[in-house]
C-alpha cells in the first residue's frame, strides 16, 4: 500500500517537523511512494507502479494539509510499472513506465519503456495526458523511463539497460516548442568512455542548460 511523509521547516532548516502523511484514496498493494517529486512546496506527485498510477496532492494552506487532487493513469492502458519514476515542474508532470511493452513498433513483451507527460491548464483542477515519449532507437529491455527529470520545456529520460545486452545505458532529451502540446527528441546522451554494466541513466537531473546523469 505505502505512504509518503511530508516534513517542513519554519526556522531556516534548524529543525523539521512532520506536517502530513499522504496515502492514496484507493491504494491496495500498489507500492504508493515508490517515487516522489515536489515543486514549490505546494504540489507533490507520488508514483504507485504496482497500481499503474501516479497521484497529485496539493496544499492550499501553506503546507498544513495536503489533498489528493488527481490520479494519473496512461491513456493507452499500458501496464509497465507506470509510476516507477516521476518528475514535476510547474503544471507539467512526467511519469516513467520503464517496463512498458510498446507494441506499436516492437513485438510484445519487449520492456523497451516509455514516459508519459501530463499537463494542467486550470491550476491543477484537472490533468490531461499530452504526450507519450519513446526512444528513437528503442530496443528490447532498454528500460526507457527508469528515471525522469524536467526543467521548463526540457524533459530528460534515462534508459539504464540500453545497449544490446551490454547495459552501457543511455539518456534521451526531449523538448517542446509549442508550450507543451508536443515533444520531440533532440538528443541522446552516452558516456564518452562507456563500458559494459555502466547503467548510465539510472538517475537523471536537469537545471537550465546542465544535465547530470548517473
Amino acid at each position: 500500500t505505502g505512504s509518503v511523509y511530508v516534513f517542513r521547516t519554519s526556522d531556516g532548516g534548524a529543525t523539521y517537523g512532520q506536517v502530513a502523511k499522504l496515502t492514496a484514496s484507493d491504494a491496495a498493494g500498489d507500492k504508493f511512494g515508490y517515487s516522489v517529486a515536489v515543486v514549490d512546496g505546494a504540489t507533490i506527485v507520488v508514483g504507485a507502479p504496482n497500481g499503474e498510477a501516479a497521484y497529485v496532492f496539493r496544499t492550499t494552506d501553506g503546507g498544513a494539509t495536503y489533498d489528493e487532487i488527481a490520479k494519473l493513469t496512461p491513456s493507452d492502458g499500458a501496464a509497465g510499472f507506470f509510476g516507477g519514476s516521476v518528475a514535476l515542474a510547474g503544471g507539467t508532470v512526467v511519469v516513467g513506465a520503464y517496463a512498458d511493452d510498446d507494441g506499436s513498433f516492437l513485438s510484445a513483451k519487449t520492456k523497451s519503456g516509455s514516459a508519459y507527460v501530463f499537463r494542467t491548464s486550470d491550476g491543477g483542477a484537472t490533468y490531461g495526458e499530452v504526450a507519450k515519449l519513446t526512444a528513437s532507437d528503442a530496443a528490447k529491455d532498454d528500460y526507457f523511463g527508469y528515471s525522469v527529470a524536467i526543467d521548463g520545456a526540457t524533459i530528460v529520460v534515462g534508459a539504464y539497460y540500453y545497449g544490446s545486452n551490454n547495459w552501457k545505458g543511455s539518456t534521451y532529451v526531449f523538448q517542446t516548442s509549442d508550450g507543451g502540446a508536443t515533444y520531440g527528441q533532440v538528443a541522446e546522451l552516452t558516456a564518452s568512455d562507456a563500458t559494459t554494466f555502466d547503467y548510465l541513466g539510472t538517475s537523471v537531473a536537469i537545471d537550465g542548460d546542465t544535465i547530470v546523469v548517473e
